[in-house]
């Protein structure tokens, strides 16, 4: 019997004596992978560039925002120490201008309309006002604040129709329950209209809960009293509890 090789020459692959061993070659990945990664791999540098560029320009730019928020929020609280009016205001100017798209400019624009409003420049804080409700999204803890500022705003400018639409919407809003129905009432007096005041106060009494303030059921129940006996003109002489934020 002859002898038969074990290898058949077909099966000795020729070694390149000019070709270097590389990574690829040392991490015993299979041939075909090696193939594929030696023959793609300029474009896989530049996938694998464009990725780390996008990353590091992201947490480049998260650190920018960061920092422009802390920014923002240690020149809004130097505004607030200002006592003068004027130079509070050109203080909050001042964050607006340098931190416009900050959380500090937002607030900025709150307390510049706070400002006109206790000024009695009850438009130009209407204005301020409604410009931050256009900026914030609906689930915003600020925004009901805005809105309740707002509606007192077109209250002192008796403009109702609008005032009485802030505080029906209001209504929804949590912590805001006494001022959306003490607002109601309000204007629903002012626009002649005793019967919505009155079903107003009412339906907050309903919806006071088991254990309602007694300072303030009793202070209802007098508005109803008032309206019961046809003097609703008396209603705007009571005092009421400050809601102006």
């Amino acid at each position: 019997m002859s002898d038969q090789s074990l290898f058949s020459q077909k099966d000795i692959k020729p070694i390149d004596p000019e070709r270097k061993r590389d990574l690829l070659d040392e991490l015993n990945l299979p041939p075909k992978l090696i193939s594929f990664l030696r023959e793609n791999g300029r474009n896989l540098k530049i996938i694998t560039i464009t990725i780390s560029v996008v990353v590091l320009g992201w947490v480049l730019y998260n650190n920018y925002i960061e920092l422009q928020e802390s920014k923002g929020a240690s020149l809004l609280a130097s505004a607030l120490q200002e006592t003068s009016a004027i130079q509070k205001a050109g203080a909050l100017a001042n964050v607006i201008d340098e931190y416009p798209r900050t959380d500090a400019a937002l607030w900025s624009i709150v307390e510049l309309a706070h400002l006109d409003y206790e000024a009695s420049r009850f438009r130009v804080a209407a204005t301020r006002y409604e410009t931050i409700l256009d900026k914030l999204p609906g689930d915003s803890s600020l925004a009901p604040l805005v809105r309740l500022n707002l509606a007192q705003s077109y209250e002192e400018l008796q403009d109702l129709d609008k005032a009485l639409g802030q505080y029906k919407l209001l209504k929804a809003e949590t912590g805001f329950f006494k001022e959306s129905y003490f607002g109601l009432g309000r204007v629903y007096v002012m626009q002649n209209e005793p019967d919505s005041a009155r079903r107003a106060y009412e339906e907050y009494l309903n919806n006071l809960g088991e254990e309602p303030d007694p300072a303030i059921e009793a202070q209802i129940q007098a508005k109803l009293a008032l309206l019961q006996a046809g003097q609703p003109a008396a209603l705007q002489l009571q005092p009421e509890e400050a809601t102006k934020e």
